[in-house]
């Protein structure tokens, strides 16, 4: 009796690892190209930050060159109704660990909702979300009595994140993976946040923006329809009133730059400006400083004292004089 010939063994078939060890798959970017459009918007933005300030935010951006640019200041945001700063702020950063660090985040959780749900969702999230948690920074500002300067996208990210967690509950459920990972990754953001803050080490993370920007983001996605799609003519009709949105308030901001010399002002630094042309004798930038000072507290307490001084040295002068 023959024994049967050796069969030939099977041939190993190699499987790569899922993600071959990148941080994302290969091609991630590919259906999403308004996640694409803002990491490109985003970096421009800070090239411009620096080629305009000659270098020097690199590391750091000044604040008189952040409020310059569209920064987000509370006071003015509620005193000169400067709400256009909601949406420019959104595309700002403080150096280039900031711009960095955000865009590392975008560039992973932003395919995740856009591939989901289409661009035309992605978009009006992303600048709902940034601007809604603006607001919340600016609320809870005038609330503590605090009037920090803001900038950063970190609160329109924490609405893609809050409405991926959102879409992965929806299809996954709460244990879901897609969910899980949402959520550890609010969990690091606040945690992180709040850490920071109390530490003493000099850090100002604006926890207030990234938990209005999750909330809308969760809301919003809460309010998308499954399973429907946007036809291709709704979708750039969709796109054209975002990209409008953002030009226009950056146009305002332009127009505030040019029009207004107290536009890139502090409070503080009105105060000062006031005081020095009651000092030399020049009542009508006295009374201009006066007006510019009144305008950014009258949400806070009246400034009588600088009122009683610019009328005694000035009088009470009107327009035109």
């Amino acid at each position: 009796m023959t024994s049967p010939a050796p069969t030939e063994p099977p041939r190993p078939v190699y499987t790569p690892p899922a993600d071959e060890g990148r941080l994302v798959p290969p091609g991630w970017l590919d259906q999403a190209p308004v996640t694409r459009a803002l990491l490109a918007l985003n970096v421009a933005v800070f090239l411009v930050q620096l080629v305009l300030t000659g270098g020097r935010s690199l590391m750091h951006l000044s604040t008189h060159e952040a409020l310059a640019f569209g920064a987000s200041y509370p006071l003015a945001t509620i005193g000169e109704g400067r709400w256009e700063t909601l949406v420019t702020a959104c595309f700002l950063h403080d150096g280039i660990l900031h711009v960095g660090l955000n865009m590392l985040v975008l560039w992973q959780a932003g395919p995740l909702v856009e591939r989901a749900v289409g661009a035309a969702r992605m978009a009006p999230m992303y600048l709902l979300a940034g601007a809604f948690g603006n607001i919340l920074s600016v609320a809870v500002a005038i609330h503590n009595g605090t009037v920090p300067v803001g900038v950063g996208a970190s609160g329109a990210i924490s609405g893609v994140i809050g409405a991926a967690l959102v879409l992965g509950w929806r299809l996954q459920g709460w244990r879901g993976p897609l969910t899980q990972a949402m959520v550890r990754w609010l969990g690091l953001i606040i945690v992180f946040g709040v850490l920071v803050n109390f530490s003493g080490a000099g850090g100002n993370i604006d926890n207030a923006a990234h938990m209005g920007g999750a909330l809308a983001g969760g809301v919003i996605a809460l309010m998308w329809r499954r399973g429907y799609r946007y036809t291709p003519s709704a979708t750039r009709a969709i796109l054209g009133v975002c990209t409008a949105v953002v030009a226009a308030c950056i146009a305002v901001v332009g127009w505030h730059d040019r029009t207004d010399r107290f536009a890139t002002m502090l409070l503080q630094d009105r105060f000062a400006f006031t005081n020095e042309a009651l000092a030399d004798g020049r009542c009508r930038d006295a009374h201009d400083g006066l007006l510019a000072v009144e305008r950014l507290r009258k949400r806070l307490a009246p400034v009588t004292s600088l009122r009683r001084a610019v009328v005694a040295t000035c009088g009470h002068l009107t327009e035109g004089t």
